[in-house]
């Protein structure tokens, strides 16, 4: 009898260990599953801003613009392109501006900005698919108007790649912003433009 007791115990200990073991063994499967994310991966491609969801208003009768000698817009894979910017600031003497040029920076590469205002130094700053340049007047020089008539700077691009392509001016993004700063320091926003290049 001691021996049919013996194996009766041995037995509930052995269903109670293997119960431990399988209910310990489900436990580290469901803890140690890996959790799906609801969070989606997103593959659309970035496109430039269109427009800031703050709009500043442009300040009546100034204006910043790009233009280029291009005949019809067109270059050639492999040519160099110049682009023109130029700036009204209605009669109110300029001591410094700032653009922001959006551009496909995977067709064009940026070489240089020059200033064509001798009274001016300007710095470019390549930001991926937009860049800004920053202008001001040098200290020794006299307060003057920026006129349409005058470039304020020449920047040079390379084609490197074909399509149609916009180079575009843009009043802001997330850190920089395109305006014309008076000697009485207001603030000048200027109405932009944006323009089209093919390249074959």
């Amino acid at each position: 009898m001691e021996n049919q007791s013996g194996n009766r115990i041995f037995k509930y200990l052995l269903v109670v260990f293997l119960a431990a073991f399988i209910g310990t063994g489900i436990f580290l499967l469901i803890s140690n599953k890996p959790k799906t994310s609801k969070e989606k991966i997103s593959t659309a491609r970035v496109d430039f801003p269109e427009e800031s969801t703050f709009v500043i208003p442009a300040t009546d009768n100034v204006i910043m613009t790009l233009d280029t000698d291009l005949s019809g817009n067109q270059v050639k894979v492999g040519d160099m392109i110049e682009l023109n910017l130029f700036a009204d600031s209605n009669g109110k003497n300029i001591v410094g501006y700032d653009a922001v040029l959006y551009y496909d920076s995977l067709a064009f590469d940026f070489f240089k900005g020059i200033t064509k205002l001798p009274d001016y130094k300007i710095f470019t700053y390549k930001k991926g698919h937009y860049f800004t340049i920053t202008g001001l007047k040098k200290l020794q020089s006299a307060p003057s108007p920026m006129t349409k008539a005058n470039k304020l700077a020449t920047l040079t691009f390379k084609a490197t790649k074909a399509g149609k392509f916009e180079f575009s001016l843009k009043q802001s993004n997330e850190k920089d912003k395109t305006d014309l700063v008076t000697d009485k320091t207001e603030v000048l926003v200027p109405t932009l433009n944006k323009m089209t290049v093919e390249v074959k």
